[in-house]
């Protein structure tokens, strides 16, 4: 019994692995701006019952437990506006028979605008930049818009397959700090002074 259920964990390991780095080789359903041209993942949230500065203080707290690396730099916070932009990094990867390899970063602008009872996310600008990896360089993709059906080729392959690993992980990484950020602009700022 017990080789039949190891048996059964490792088909089912193999098959969701296989899906999951089976999605990452396709090129993903981006938000392109059709004013732009440019990847843009925006919309606008209503808080009710919320004011400026509970949702102000709600984003800033966001921001702060969110992007805790030093990669990641706060441009403004804006508080009479109810502005806030920062610039944070996604470290990427790809793979290829079997192996991992580092694929630098992708950067990109967040910003979110509030007004009372709501917000605005905006992220956009997003950029690939290589890395010296100390094994060999991963040269930049560049802007990411130019990386969705390009005929770039690197050694004797497209970097297709590369950079579609690129935007899936941007993608699934942009996708989870949205719902991130909705939950806790959702989330009243309690504060305890007995301390």
């Amino acid at each position: 019994m017990k080789k039949v259920s190891i048996v059964l964990f490792l088909i089912s390991f193999c098959f969701s692995s296989l899906y999951v780095f089976g999605q990452l080789k396709e090129t993903p359903n981006l938000p392109i701006d059709k004013e732009t041209g440019k990847i843009t993942y925006t919309e606008v949230v209503n808080v009710d019952n919320t004011n400026k500065d509970e949702l102000l203080k709600r984003a800033k707290l966001w921001m702060a437990k969110t992007f805790v690396s030093s990669k990641t730099v706060i441009d403004l916070i804006d508080a009479e506006n109810g502005i806030i932009i920062s610039k944070p990094t996604i470290e990427v990867y790809w793979e290829y028979t079997g192996s991992t390899y580092e694929g630098g970063y992708i950067h990109y602008t967040f910003s979110i605008f509030i007004k009372e009872g709501r917000y605005k996310y905006e992220i956009t600008d997003l950029y690939h930049k290589g890395k010296f990896t100390g094994k060999y360089t991963i040269e930049d993709g560049g802007l990411c818009e130019d990386m969705i059906e390009t005929k770039q080729r690197i050694m004797f392959q497209s970097r297709q397959r590369e950079f579609n690993y690129y935007l899936n992980i941007a993608n699934n990484e942009i996708n989870n700090l949205i719902t991130s950020l909705k939950e806790a602009m959702n989330k009243e700022v309690i504060t305890n002074d007995n301390w």
